[in-house]
């Protein structure tokens, strides 16, 4: 049986014991060891030897540490009033106006995702903070919980970004592209998120307001009160410790005065500092950095399984296979994209979002960057989709996130979410047409890796 065959077997038999509801990392790992008793004819040579090092290599690997520093950075950050901060001083510029309130949310949460790098903590904070608010001015309750929901991608994409770290850290190395060998820089990928960020929130905006145009009395026809122009002013001085750590985290990244790893532990710091300068007692500090630990403990097992997985379907050359039949069959480049999109959503179903990176990206990486597409643009673009699928029925961690936070039934935020689903998935199609949402302002910046 050829390499590729028994590849494709195990890949499908591993989504099977996924979709009946084997843990992730137990579906990758037995599949895995199965896969490599099959390609080897039985000799177990292979299967030990990633078994008893991947997991050592991995947890000795420097870099897997800026994992659990940004998740420490993120769960401080919604201790500290930062995102309260972000909530005002942007509710004070756009509150005013006709669905102040929701475009309040989608400024708050770009803002946010500038020190969070975490959906889900957007999602929770802004939950709390924002609904009683919507609810009282007599905004339409499951479109304020989708706005809430889907604006908590925009952490995804502003750096720094967790999914964006994790991408760079899992992804096969070296990736052909245009012929050479490249391997992705954390600090690179993080400026890419940035055009596509913006132009998110500014498509989130006018989703806001075509729902108060066709769904009427969805959002009520005044806005807030007017606030003066030197109290809007002043109210920018609640954005100062979000600039202080997004220039600290990644200016100097940018400037190469330490890596990305260092620069997750030099946030870290900043923002337990922050903390004791705001007073949080030493037991709330102690209880984020719990929660960082556990958090870590819960994806760390993933990684692991999908590097050992990852290696198996590398070793079988199903990725190359799958390209060269693309090729053969002379499907456009685009139309395997939309496909690929089309797989995310149907994972993200079933799947959390850490799941569903670490099992495609090692077969649908290389297939996309063999058909032309920048690694970078492709690790944008794929983030962004697993975000999108946490929007979609049954198993929508942002939903969950969102419903856990305000104690509701989560099929509320179904029926609202959708049109901002659409928006955001109309984000990530047009950046398959057009890369340089990803590329302009880090060519710009002059940063290589774009072109």
């Amino acid at each position: 049986m050829e390499s590729y065959v028994i590849g494709l077997i195990i890949f499908l038999f591993m989504m099977f014991l996924v979709f009946v509801g084997i843990p992730v990392f137990i579906s990758m790992l037995v599949s895995a060891f199965v896969g490599f008793a099959a390609l080897y004819n039985g000799d177990l040579t292979m299967a030990i030897t990633q078994f008893t090092n991947a997991p050592f290599n991995l947890g000795a690997n420097y870099n897997y540490a800026v994992l659990p520093m940004f998740m420490l950075l993120g769960a401080l950050a919604g201790e500290t009033g930062i995102a309260e901060g972000a909530f005002a001083s942007m509710k004070a510029f756009l509150g005013r106006i006709k669905g102040g309130l929701l475009y309040t949310v989608i400024g708050a949460n770009a803002v946010f995702g500038a020190c969070s790098g975490s959906s889900v903590a957007g999602n929770i904070v802004f939950g709390k903070l924002a609904m009683p608010e919507l609810e009282k001015a007599g905004y339409d309750r499951k479109y304020s919980l989708g706005c809430i929901t889907a604006a908590g991608a925009l952490s995804t994409l502003i750096p720094p970004s967790m999914g964006i770290i994790m991408f760079c850290l899992i992804a096969p190395a070296p990736l052909v592209y245009k012929g050479e060998n490249v391997n992705l820089s954390v600090g690179t990928a993080l400026l890419g998120g940035i055009g596509p960020g913006l132009l998110t929130a500014l498509a989130l905006g006018i989703t806001v307001s075509l729902i108060g145009r066709f769904k009427k009395g969805s959002i009520p026809p005044g806005g807030g009160p007017k606030v003066p122009l030197n109290e809007r002013l002043t109210s920018l001085k609640l954005l100062i410790p979000i600039i202080c750590l997004f220039g600290l985290v990644i200016g100097g990244t940018f400037l190469g005065w330490f890596t990305a790893t260092v620069a997750g532990a030099i946030g870290a710091t900043a923002i337990c500092v922050y903390s004791l300068f705001k007073r949080i007692s030493l037991k709330k500090i102690g209880a984020c950095i719990w929660d960082a630990a556990v958090m870590e403990a819960g994806i760390f097992p993933i990684i692991i399984g999908g590097q050992i997985f990852g290696r198996f379907i590398s070793d079988t050359k199903l990725a190359d296979f799958l390209t060269t039949a693309i090729a053969s069959i002379q499907a456009p480049p685009y139309v395997v994209y939309l496909l690929v999109m089309l797989l995310y959503i149907i994972c993200g179903c079933v799947m959390d979002i850490v799941s569903v990176i670490i099992i495609t990206v090692p077969i649908v990486f290389p297939i996309l960057c063999n058909l032309g597409f920048n690694p970078y643009v492709l690790v944008i673009a794929l983030c962004f989709m697993t975000e999108i699928a946490g929007l979609t029925p049954p198993v929508g961690m942002n939903v969950f996130a969102t419903s856990n936070a305000l104690r509701i039934n989560p099929s509320e935020i179904f029926k609202g979410v959708f049109p901002y689903f659409i928006a955001e998935l109309a984000m990530v199609a047009m950046i398959g047409i057009f890369p340089q949402i990803v590329s302009l302002i880090p060519l710009l910046l002059g940063i290589s890796g774009f072109e």
